[in-house]
């Protein structure tokens, strides 16, 4: 599963289209790095082997081999390999099942769900009837999508798991979820501004102006939300953009360093060293070492 940030700083699902608003992954965790980030779609996550790890503001969940979850849209997650973890992901636009504007399908079944701002994020163990439901048909649409021209079918059958979903909340006395974190707006207010402006040399006041609130504040908002430093989390981020520009371009080092904010290549290869466990040329080379095989071979 590939992230891509887009200019207004939502997670860019890969295979997500207007035509078709749904995308299935089917990712080894152990090869994907999947950082603090929010996306306009819904998903549902199933672990289809392993242990996974998954983090939002307000908690943090160890899922299993055979239980899953749902992320509301525009929720603060973070998910993480715990042991051999194998994901299936399967995320859509909500005008996927919610059709026209202010439909009913929208307005009655939708609406509840994605504008309820305590729902961010919902387990599912198999601890109820509806539970273990709602994850029979994940299998099911996992397995439908080794198959062509399947789009009505993978359509109806997240129309079935989505009624299952709001049975489960309607069952749950509210503890299957927690509300959302008060500081969550501010918190993608700034992140997105650190997104936007990562290869500038960005200031605790530039970050803390664009929330408007003091530097205390957005300190203790960093921490309490997703228990980093704004300093931490810009440098982060500037790492996987560096990571990125070098899988996909041929731009040397130093104007990698110098595009992701890094005012020297030597203080880059440190960061990226300490960040990565191997230097900025290191990680090339190993790339190209995987790739080239495939390319021998077509």
């Amino acid at each position: 599963m590939k992230l891509q940030i887009r200019r207004n700083m939502m997670e860019e699902v890969e295979g997500l289209h207007n035509e078709y608003p749904y995308a299935y992954h089917h990712t080894d965790m152990r090869e994907t790095t999947v950082p603090w980030h929010w996306h306009e779609a819904l998903e549902f996550g199933y672990v289809a082997e392993g242990c996974l790890k998954l983090s939002t503001p307000t908690r943090t969940v160890t899922l299993q081999k055979g239980e899953a979850y749902f992320t509301n849209s525009n929720a603060l997650i973070t998910v993480e390999n715990v042991d051999a973890c194998i994901l299936d992901s399967h995320l859509f636009h909500p005008v996927f099942l919610g059709g026209h504007f202010k439909s009913v399908f929208e307005t009655k079944y939708l609406n509840p769900v994605t504008q309820n701002k305590d729902i961010d994020m919902l387990c599912f163990r198999g601890e109820t009837e509806a539970q273990r439901s709602l994850l029979g048909k994940l299998r099911q649409l996992s397995q439908l999508q080794a198959q062509t021209d399947v789009e009505f079918q993978t359509r109806s059958l997240l129309g079935e798991i989505w009624l299952f979903l709001l049975k489960v909340i309607q069952e749950s006395d509210g503890s299957a979820y927690r509300a959302a974190s008060k500081n969550q707006d501010r918190i993608l207010t700034m992140m997105a501004f650190i997104q936007e402006n990562y290869a500038e040399k960005l200031t605790l006041e530039q970050i803390a102006d664009a929330a408007a609130v003091s530097t205390r504040e957005c300190l203790r908002c960093f921490r309490e939300s997703i228990h980093q430093s704004p300093t931490d989390y810009l440098i982060e981020y500037r790492i996987q953009v560096a990571k990125k520009l070098l899988e996909t371009t041929n731009l040397s080092i130093t104007d990698i360093a110098l595009r992701c904010g890094f005012n020297s290549n030597s203080y880059f290869t440190k960061i990226f060293r300490r960040s990565c466990g191997k230097t900025p040329n290191a990680y090339r080379k190993e790339l190209e070492c995987l790739e080239k095989p495939a390319i021998e071979q077509a």
